[in-house]
Formats: C-alpha cells, sequence, structure tokens
C-alpha cells in the first residue's frame, strides 16, 4: 500500500510540473514578438517589439525634408540660428522614417544608411512593418541571402513600390527573391553591387514574367554583355518596364546588339508558339474568333504554322477563299493587323490625329500663351504614350517570315541608359538600325517606343554618320522637344507686329 501511495504521488508531482511547465509556454508565446498586434502607432509597435526580442531599439529619427518640397512658407520661416550636436550623434545608428500623409503616428517609409543591418534587426522591422508602408531604402547595410529573405517576406506581405538596395554585394546572386509573382515594386535599384553576368541570369528570368515593375536599376555592376543578353531575352515578353539603366557596366557592341534586336522584332521561338496556341485556346483572344472556318485539310484558318511547317497560313487562306466565296472575304478582313474582333482598329490613325491635332494647338498657344503653350504641346505630344500593352504571345500585328512566326518587338521601353560602357561604332550601328525600325513601322500602331537614349563616355566616334542621324531622331521622339517650326513661327508673328 505504501508503495501504490508512493508511486501516485509521484505521477501527481509530474503530471503537475508538465501542467506548470505548459502553462509557462503559453505565457512565453504570448509575450513573443510574433504574437504582438499592433497598434498603429509605429513608435509605439517598434519599441514594443524590440523590447519583447530583447534586443536595443535602434534610434528612429524623423527624415529631414528638402527646403524646396515644403514650400514657400516654410522656407520664409525658418530659423536664422542653429545649435550643434555631440559630435558622436551623426556616427550613431539609426533609422530615417517618413510619416504617413493621412496617419501622422504611422510611417510610409524608412531608410538605412552606411551601417550593419543584422538579421534580428530586419526581423524587427519586419514585424512592426505598417500598411502604409510604400518605400523601403537599405544602403551598404552588409546585407547577405538570410537578410534578403526578411525583406522578400517582408514584401510579401505590404504593398511596397520603391526598393533600394544599393551597396549590398554579398547577396547579388539573390535579387530574383524580390521579384515574386505577386510582387508590388514598380521601382527597384541595385547600384554597385557587384552584380556578375551569372548573378544576373535568375533576375533577368524574373523579369520576364513581372507585371509590375517600370523602372530598373543596375547602375555600376559587371553584368558585361552576357548579362545584357539575358536582359534582352529577359525583356522579349515583358511590357511593363519602362525605364533601364545599364551604365558602368562594360558592355561592348555584342550586348548592345542583344539589346537593340528586341526593339525592333522576335521571332517566336517553339516554347513560345507552344504557349502561345495554349493562351488561344484557353482565353479565346482577339486572334481567333467563336468559330474559326477550317480550310479542306480542316485544319483552323487563322491557325499559325509552326516552325517546322514550310507552309505559311497566308497560303492557306487564298486557298480558302474558292471554298468559302463571301463569307471568306468577310474573315480575311477580320484578320488584318490592327483588327480586333472583325472591329476595324484605330491605333494607327489616332496616333497620327492626335499628332495632327497636337502640333496646331500647340502652335497656337506657344504664339498666345507662351509657357502655358509649351505645355501644352508637351501633354499633346506625350498623349499617345499611354499605351497598355497586351501579351505579346498574343499580339494582332504578328506576321509569318519564312515559315516562322513573327511579332513586334519590345515598344513598352521608353527610356535606356547606357553610359560608360565600351560601345564601338557597330554598337551604335545596331541602335541606329533599331530606332530607324520604330520609327518607319510604331506610325501603324500609334507607339513610338524608345524616347530617351544616353550614351555618354562610351567608345564610338562621335562624328560618325548613324551616331549623329542616331541624335537627331533621338531628339525628334523626346517628348519635350520643341520643334524649330513652332519657332520661326512665332519670330515670323513677331516681326509683323
Amino acid at each position: 500500500m505504501a508503495k501504490k501511495k508512493e508511486k501516485a504521488a509521484a505521477k501527481e508531482e509530474t503530471v503537475q510540473a508538465i501542467e506548470g511547465e505548459l502553462e509557462d509556454e503559453e505565457v512565453a508565446d504570448d509575450n513573443s514578438p510574433e504574437a504582438y498586434t499592433l497598434t498603429g502607432d509605429y513608435r509605439t509597435d517598434y519599441n514594443e517589439i524590440c523590447k519583447r526580442s530583447e534586443m536595443e531599439p535602434i534610434l528612429l529619427r524623423q527624415r529631414a525634408q528638402n527646403p524646396a518640397s515644403l514650400g514657400t512658407d516654410a522656407v520664409e520661416g525658418a530659423p536664422t540660428t542653429y545649435t550643434t550636436k555631440d559630435k558622436y550623434e551623426y556616427l550613431r545608428p539609426c533609422i530615417e522614417v517618413e510619416q504617413d500623409d493621412e496617419n501622422k503616428d504611422s510611417i510610409k517609409s524608412f531608410y538605412v544608411k552606411g551601417w550593419k543591418v543584422s538579421p534580428s534587426i530586419l526581423t524587427v522591422l519586419n514585424l512592426a512593418a505598417p500598411q502604409t508602408l510604400t518605400t523601403i531604402s537599405l544602403w551598404r547595410c552588409g546585407l547577405d541571402r538570410e537578410a534578403l529573405h526578411i525583406i522578400a517576406n517582408m514584401l510579401s506581405k505590404l504593398a511596397v513600390r520603391n526598393v533600394s538596395l544599393d551597396g549590398n554585394p554579398e547577396c547579388a546572386g539573390h535579387f530574383h527573391l524580390l521579384l515574386t509573382e505577386d510582387c508590388t515594386i514598380s521601382s527597384l535599384s541595385l547600384r554597385s553591387n557587384k552584380i556578375s553576368c551569372s548573378d544576373i541570369t535568375p533576375l533577368a528570368a524574373a523579369l520576364s514574367s513581372n507585371k509590375s515593375l517600370t523602372n530598373l536599376s543596375l547602375h555600376n555592376n559587371c553584368i558585361e554583355d552576357e548579362g545584357a543578353q539575358q536582359i534582352a531575352r529577359g525583356l522579349r515578353m515583358n511590357r511593363t518596364l519602362l525605364t533601364l539603366n545599364l551604365s558602368g557596366n562594360k558592355i561592348t557592341d555584342v550586348g548592345t546588339k542583344a539589346l537593340s534586336d528586341i526593339l525592333t522584332s522576335l521571332t517566336l521561338t517553339h516554347e513560345e508558339i507552344v504557349a502561345r496556341r495554349k493562351l488561344i485556346s484557353e482565353n479565346k483572344s482577339s486572334l481567333v474568333t467563336d468559330e474559326p472556318p477550317t480550310t479542306p485539310g480542316g485544319r483552323a484558318k487563322d491557325r499559325p504554322g509552326s516552325n517546322s511547317r514550310t507552309g505559311s497560313h497566308t497560303a492557306l487562306d487564298k486557298k480558302g477563299k474558292g471554298a468559302s466565296g463571301k463569307g471568306n472575304k468577310k474573315q480575311d478582313k477580320m484578320e488584318k493587323p490592327g483588327t480586333k474582333d472583325g472591329r476595324k482598329s484605330d491605333m494607327g490613325n489616332k496616333g497620327k490625329d492626335d499628332k495632327r491635332k497636337g502640333g496646331g494647338d500647340a502652335k497656337k498657344g506657344n504664339i498666345k500663351k507662351g509657357t502655358a503653350g509649351k505645355k501644352y504641346q508637351e501633354e499633346k505630344e506625350q498623349e499617345p504614350e499611354v499605351v497598355e500593352f497586351s501579351n505579346p504571345l498574343l499580339e494582332a500585328n504578328m506576321s509569318e517570315k519564312e515559315g516562322k512566326i513573327v511579332v513586334p518587338g519590345n515598344y513598352a521601353l521608353t527610356c535606356l541608359n547606357l553610359n560608360n560602357n565600351s560601345i564601338n561604332d557597330n554598337g551604335i550601328t545596331s541602335l541606329y538600325k533599331a530606332i530607324h525600325f520604330q520609327e518607319n513601322s510604331t506610325m501603324k500602331r500609334g507607339i513610338k517606343g524608345l524616347l530617351r537614349l544616353t550614351l555618354r563616355n562610351n567608345k564610338f566616334d562621335a562624328e560618325s554618320r548613324h551616331y549623329n542621324e542616331l541624335v537627331d531622331m533621338m531628339t525628334r521622339r523626346d517628348p519635350f522637344y520643341e520643334q524649330p517650326l513652332i519657332e520661326e513661327d512665332q519670330s515670323n508673328i513677331t516681326a509683323q507686329t
């Protein structure tokens, strides 16, 4: 009996000990940083999460604003005397934040410059990040792969638009982790990260399917020609990127030609043709009607042939005319480039009409209103550029050449920076041919294509014919360019008065 009582008492003690441990764990879980519920006051949330993480909080400092952005009243009321701070104050790590415009207790951006940011600090910033956060800037912070994973996790929860990770070479090959399918980043700066041609490969592959990024800066890296070719492949199917900065990357004529080729026209590969046919069958896009007529062989008439076939679908169209008569003539009109579901497209005419109207209105505005007229002219010239691009695989303006499907190239890219590279005359010739192609072909589509091209500090001959003609074409394409004709008309009117 005594032994049984001892065993029962021992069991009770064990159960009580286990229950006590579970209660302690529950209390510990409630006090963990992950269990904290944000209050909406960023400073309070940040300090509380630091406390729960048993970490000394880094100083939060309000980011200084540019006096020009504060308005005239704020500049006039600026103090005339200043106070100095402790000499080590400016060397201490701090996180500069900008308040949200609507909720002053929250923030819309934070900036860290020039000190090592550990994964534990990034974890705190991740847990405390409010939904109003739109800008993240970490300049020379010694980020590594683990830190980049934490940042990617933060971006997956928030609608961040601007990300700058300049000067963090340790994660050069992992920046593609930021460009996920649900990515909301519109501007990404990766300057001075020592990104090599092998590091750029996964990032270029992510560009191909990205639908949010409009501005990418890769200034001062080591991409070279192979990396430029990888980026060109990534931009084949990308129609959202507007601005690309590749200055200071040792790019020569080879990489320049790869970038120039995507600006003209693209010959679809076998994989792209398969993907195109799959999209057509799934979406029933404008390239295919609900009940496409078939040729005598039973094949859909508007389905293009693959690269392995030598016959063209144009020849099949001619063969089908004798079989279907008038009905096929109507279908031929529906299949002309620039049409959609049998309705006549006005993209090309609209672009021309806008240009004519914009030119006439701009002349009147410059004569009568001066600066206001100039601004009106700029707005008119920029109107045709606001174009929503569809999937390039579903491009209506396709053609067939030597049994291969050819679609228009990348006309979405409007600004390209190739300063401080090693481009020679051959590269300039490639760029000239690309812009000349866009100059002559995009008028039908109402889209100009590339509007800004910078080529300072390269190795080409500045007196060459192709370079001077290229400069002349790009000057005319610049949306802020003033036509000399307007100035002549204005001087003539001034002389008459």
